[in-house]
């Protein structure tokens, strides 16, 4: 177990972002019981001094009585990342993405440990267990991913690693998801992991999938500590069929399914989206509700619906359409 005096929390967003990076901050800051001291460190490229105290201030009107939070804010230069930045596809991605790996330069030299976590979840709980769960032998502990379980699971018409066999990682090897990641900075910063990410970026830019993910399953294929599924719980809870032995168990989809730590929006699909249909909404909508913003989003209909019956009833009613779809297309295919 990693145990530090402090919690440091980095996260990177920029003015598009600020809703669902208040909403986030809301849902650490709520579940926040440590006696330690709350580093937030926010990394942007252009969300103004104005935006910045008032996100300050939800966010302080949302803590504890004894908890004790400090803001950092940093400017990052993002023609720093022109040279690899490519969409790839994913159009709502944007080269903000990359500045994590700017973490051994916008912390503190003393500071050996990280939690980084992306704008599109929520906490569920005190991120103080998250950072102690964290393996100080290892540069970064991550959770592994579901859709693309190994370095070799195939993506499009490559590995999700496109070069695993090149750089010589075994086809066996877990893939990380890098949503929510709990960063050793000393190790990190021993094994120039920022400068190798940023050159393996360069060399394969139109190759690299997921951005930085990919650079970083590359760099450190031998050097993550694999977290509890729960730690990080993306789309592919509400697929069981994802969940495939030997990568996973039965009962490792059961309990992220049902009892996660952080529930993460990954994808295009997000909560705070006019259209947005598909189950754990409900989660976003309780640490909204705690902002300015929860009479400014235009939440879907399948928001509301969820918000009012709660997860696991919506969840039961979505995989029941989608049943009921699944076997009208089977019906009605032709032969």
């Amino acid at each position: 177990m990693a145990k530090t005096e402090d919690i440091h929390l980095l996260c990177a967003s920029n003015i598009n972002y600020i809703m669902p990076l208040t909403v986030m901050l809301t849902s650490v800051v709520f579940n926040y019981n440590s006696d330690r001291v709350l580093h937030i460190y926010v990394l942007t490229s252009d969300i103004e001094v104005d935006a910045q105290t008032e996100i300050e201030r939800v966010i302080g009107g949302i803590a504890h009585k004894n908890v004790r939070i400090i803001f950092h804010w940093s400017i990052v230069d993002l023609s720093l990342f022109e040279t690899f930045f490519s969409q790839d596809g994913l159009e709502y991605m944007s080269p903000d993405t990359y500045s994590r790996l700017l973490a051994p330069r916008v912390l503190p030299a003393d500071c050996e440990q990280v939690i980084y976590l992306d704008c599109d979840l929520v906490v569920l709980t005190d991120l103080a267990l998250l950072n102690d769960a964290a393996n100080p032998q290892f540069a970064v502990s991550a959770v592994s991913n579901v859709w693309y379980p190994y370095v070799s699971s195939i993506s499009g018409s490559d590995p999700i690693v496109f070069n695993y066999a090149e750089l010589g990682i075994p086809a066996s090897n877990r893939y990380f998801q890098c949503g929510v990641l709990v960063i050793n900075l000393k190790r990190w910063r021993e094994r120039n992991v920022s400068e190798r990410a940023f050159h393996y970026l360069a060399e394969h830019k139109h190759r690299v999938k997921f951005h930085d993910q990919g650079a970083l399953n590359a760099v450190l294929f031998d050097d993550w500590f694999r977290l509890d599924q729960r730690w990080n719980q993306v789309s592919t809870a509400l697929h069981s069929e994802r969940w495939v032995a030997p990568a996973y168990s039965h009962a490792e989809w059961v309990s992220s399914k049902n009892h996660p730590f952080i529930v993460h929006y990954d994808g295009k699909d997000k909560p705070w989206n006019a259209d947005f249909k598909r189950p754990r909404s409900s989660f976003f909508t309780r640490y909204l509700r705690m902002t300015p913003y929860s009479r400014r989003v235009d939440l879907s209909p399948a928001t509301r619906l969820e918000s009012a019956i709660g997860y696991r009833a919506y969840y039961a009613l979505w995989r029941l359409k989608r049943g009921a779809v699944d076997l009208l297309q089977t019906a009605l295919r032709p032969g």
